[in-house]
């Protein structure tokens, strides 16, 4: 599998760290997307594919197992949201 280059950016992983979860509205904390872009085994997404669940979403998340399904099963669309505040915070710079 080829390298990619993933989005490395501390700044605004804490953009993204203290706004509600988009679940339950408590203080959230960052989450990759794990299905957001092609991944390796060990790799995360990158940093333009976070959104904040609190931890006791992003623990359950974790233990649902199927990202994609707990998300709408949340009634959430997770990938649109952090695509779009992906591109505000670039439009900031």
């Amino acid at each position: 599998m080829p390298k990619q280059n993933r989005v490395k950016d501390e700044k605004y992983l804490n953009t993204v760290r203290g706004k509600p979860c988009m679940v339950c509205r408590r203080a959230g904390e960052a989450h990759h997307l794990q299905f957001a872009e092609k991944r390796g085994v060990g790799y995360k997404t990158g940093d333009n594919w976070v959104v904040p669940l609190c931890r006791y979403c992003h623990i359950n998340l974790h233990a649902y197992g199927n990202e994609r399904v707990w998300w709408a099963l949340n009634g959430v669309d997770a990938k649109e949201w952090a695509y779009r505040n992906w591109q505000k915070y670039g439009e900031r710079e």
